[in-house]
């Protein structure tokens, strides 16, 4: 048995782009000062607002219509495996918001086509606190959802069941 096909798709878009957004992240000291850095930097802020779209559909999706599948485990490990995927929920969603208070702090441009106008109480303490917070909380989810594909191989590999193919992307018309 497989996830739908939404399902299936939501879940590898979330994949990239949590993937694109956190290396882009990662190297946005590397572009040159000016108009490189701040192209990046509206990449990864039109990114980052499309994952919060993604998110809320996958929430949407989930809460409604999404197939439920029955668990992998039982017990112990079913009660890891929701965890996780609470969590990583959790953190996308705070990601995504600090994300956002990063950029209305710091007074950011996105392409020039909208500006976070910088409120009055950002002082310099505020602006790093929020930055790291939202810096740190991206690490984790990658570290988290790193977890997450290395419990799904250890299935497939270790284990020799079906949860991963049940997340796998249909080769047939089924």
């Amino acid at each position: 048995m497989k996830y739908d096909g939404l399902s299936i798709l939501l879940h590898w878009l979330t994949a990239l782009l949590v993937i694109t957004l956190w290396a882009l992240g990662q190297s946005l000291s590397f572009f040159p000062k000016g108009a490189p850095r701040l192209t990046a930097l509206s990449v990864h802020m039109v990114l980052g607002l499309l994952i919060a779209a993604v998110i809320l559909v996958r929430i949407g999706w989930r809460s409604s219509a999404g197939r439920r599948l029955p668990a992998a485990d039982e017990g112990f490990l079913n009660l890891v495996a929701k965890g996780v995927h609470y969590g990583l929920y959790l953190l996308l969603v705070l990601t995504v918001a600090f994300g956002v208070a990063r950029a209305w702090v710091h007074g950011l441009h996105v392409f020039n086509w909208f500006t976070f106008h910088r409120p009055a109480f950002a002082t310099p303490g505020i602006i790093y606190i929020v930055s790291e917070t939202h810096s740190d909380l991206a690490d984790l989810l990658v570290i988290v959802a790193g977890m997450h594909a290395a419990a799904a191989l250890m299935h497939h590999y270790v284990m020799r069941d079906s949860v991963l193919k049940r997340m796998l992307p249909r080769r047939d018309a089924q």
